[in-house]
């Protein structure tokens, strides 16, 4: 028996986690076009509570491939936090995609993270306004 493609789960998992004080998404799977809304849907929903967080952290250390797609999921959830007055962090990205982050030059927008208590700054981002 084969499983069709509708009963498949999808390659990403997006999960809220708490934390102390920070509202946290964990990712884990793949970040592409087809996965990127599940992304989106997840951010939506944090930061359409009625207490939005200062900061939304997203887990990227199971995350094991990034395209084109999923850069444009991240670069779209960066613009909503803004736009929701809260700071979109990028914690521990795999090998893989924090290459493509680096390589694309979204690393120098985003906030990047290896370390969940470090102090993330904003001022050397030039970011997208």
């Amino acid at each position: 028996m084969t499983v069709s493609e509708e009963s498949r789960p999808p390659a990403l998992d997006v999960r809220l986690r708490p934390d102390a004080g920070d509202v946290v998404l964990d990712a884990a799977g793949d970040l592409d076009q087809t996965t990127g809304p599940l992304l989106s849907a997840a951010v939506e929903s944090v930061l359409d509570a009625p207490a939005v967080p200062g900061k939304l952290v997203v887990d990227m250390s199971r995350v094991a491939f990034c395209d084109s797609g999923g850069l444009n999921a991240l670069i779209r959830a960066h613009l909503r936090a803004r736009e929701a007055g809260s700071e979109l962090h990028l914690l521990r990205p795999t090998a893989p995609v924090a290459a493509l982050l680096r390589r694309t030059g979204v690393d120098q927008v985003l906030l990047v993270g290896a370390d969940p208590a470090a102090a993330f700054t904003q001022e050397s981002m030039p970011g997208f306004a």
